[in-house]
């Protein structure tokens, strides 16, 4: 096995021994120091050694099947998962973290002849693709805060789904923060929710102000107590600062017990000049990986799922985002791009995401952009030695893995690993090891700062003692 960047057996250091992971064949095992030595002479020295026990063959037999193809080949036909739509960048709160630039975005909203154009290339994509339904997402800025753009994309999306015998989707994130009217029509017509609520009214107003010394929360609140009346897939989204880590699974257990959620999301807040100034600070990446884990279980008890996304092991990928699926995303002034971050964030970065435009009554989109973006997605040289290179995928193109980026672990990357390692070990019924995991400083510290998990340098691998 040479050293590629599509390397698929990984072996992760534990308190006791080590957990060997093949992602794109979906298979997690613990093994000592002996088993996996093996398989490094039958993997990487092309060594096949004699009188394996039989678990062992079987083993090896399942590690020699081909491996789950993730990343599409130049070839394959533009096939966009959803059509995205930036109805504006502003916002209606002055969340103190906002990632977006949402407080000194203008106030403007995408024309009405631009929705219906992008909705109608998206209804002639799914009819191509002969998709069963026609998928509309929602973002900002605050989605909603364009009202009429949005009736107008979900009349134009009924009226085309219909023509085209499609069933319309709609998905929105959005901050709920508006009348109650608004959100009995979110509830009448659209298919999911993503709301953004970060705790109890003291942490959530410190976080998510409507306006200086204003608080958000009640409002949200109720949203949330509305949405949850109608049939549709309702996912809270908590911010994790430092100042509310530590509360993390009273106020999982607070929002699953309130609001009754299909999905409750961790993310940690990422630093930003707003988030700056306010005082806010991200979490320490091992009390996060502590206190995420234990809500992850306690929502889990509950009934409801709770993820972070980084760490979600429902199956391989190479693209942590939109970026890379061919995901069509316009903006107010027509522009469509694979990202709905602000231009100019993907820009400094050396990264072209632009994709298409709206012009006029049309929307074109460049295929070749497309497969560009394709390859900038699947080729992230930080990821490779990394046992989450097919799970996290790299986080953010834009934000934790550009081109040239550093490649040494930052914060981001050590908090995933120790939540994947964690996710991988209760999904294989291990969940004493996860606990001895997350219980042991210096475990923590081999498994979060471990250089190269790839098999083919596991002779040289400390940990694993035991």
């Amino acid at each position: 096995m040479s050293k590629l960047p599509d390397s698929d057996l990984f072996a992760v250091p534990l308190p006791k021994g080590f957990l060997l992971f093949s992602p794109r064949r979906r298979l997690a095992v613990r093994l000592n120091r002996q088993a996996l030595m093996v398989l490094f002479r039958i993997f990487v020295a092309g060594d096949h050694p004699s009188g394996l026990s039989p678990e062992m063959d079987a083993l090896v037999a399942e590690l020699s099947q081909p491996q789950e193809q993730v990343i599409p080949s130049a070839n394959t036909a533009v096939s966009p998962p959803f059509l995205g739509l930036i109805t504006t960048r502003a916002c209606n709160l002055a969340c103190a973290y906002c990632a977006f630039g949402s407080r000194t975005s203008p106030d403007e909203r995408m024309p009405l002849a631009t929705a219906v154009a992008a909705v109608d290339w998206m209804a002639h994509q799914a009819r191509r693709l002969a998709r069963e339904t026609l998928d509309i997402h929602f973002f900002g800025g605050e989605p909603f805060a364009a009202p009429e753009v949005v009736d107008t994309a979900v009349l134009r999306g009924r009226i085309m789904a219909e023509q085209s015998r499609l069933r319309p989707h709609f998905e929105a994130s959005t901050n709920g923060y508006y009348t109650a009217d608004q959100a009995d029509f979110i509830g009448a017509y659209f298919h999911a929710v993503v709301v953004s609520i970060d705790g109890p009214a003291p942490v959530h107003d410190r976080h998510r102000p409507a306006a200086p010394g204003k608080g958000s929360f009640d409002r949200v609140a109720e949203t949330i107590q509305r949405l949850g009346r109608w049939e549709l897939k309702l996912c809270l989204r908590v911010c994790v600062s430092k100042e509310n880590v530590a509360s993390l699974e009273e106020i999982v257990s607070w929002l699953g017990h309130t609001f009754r959620p299909s999905v409750i999301n961790l993310e940690t807040l990422q630093p930003t000049p707003e988030s700056v100034a306010a005082g806010l600070r991200p979490p320490d990446p091992a009390e996060f990986a502590v206190h995420g884990h234990r809500a992850i279980r306690q929502a889990r008890s509950q009934g409801i799922k709770a993820v972070y996304s980084a760490a979600e092991m429902d199956g391989p990928r190479y693209t942590f985002c939109p970026v890379g699926r061919d995901t069509i995303i316009v903006s107010p002034d027509g522009q469509a791009a694979s990202c709905y971050l602000p231009r100019w964030e993907w820009k400094q970065r050396d990264l072209e995401l632009e994709v298409g435009r709206v012009d006029g009554a049309n929307l074109s989109v460049d295929s070749r952009a497309i497969r560009r973006v394709r390859r900038a997605a699947a080729h992230k040289p930080r990821c490779r030695r990394c046992f989450c290179r097919w799970t996290c995928a790299g986080g953010c193109l834009v934000n934790q893995t550009w081109p040239g980026c550093p490649d040494a672990y930052d914060d981001f990357c050590r908090q995933t690993r120790l939540l994947s390692a964690c996710a991988l070990l209760d999904a294989m019924g291990d969940s004493a090891e996860a606990d001895g995991v997350l219980t042991d400083a210096r475990a923590m510290a081999v498994l979060a700062e471990h250089p190269d998990d790839r098999l083919e340098n596991f002779p040289t691998m400390a940990g694993g003692h035991g």
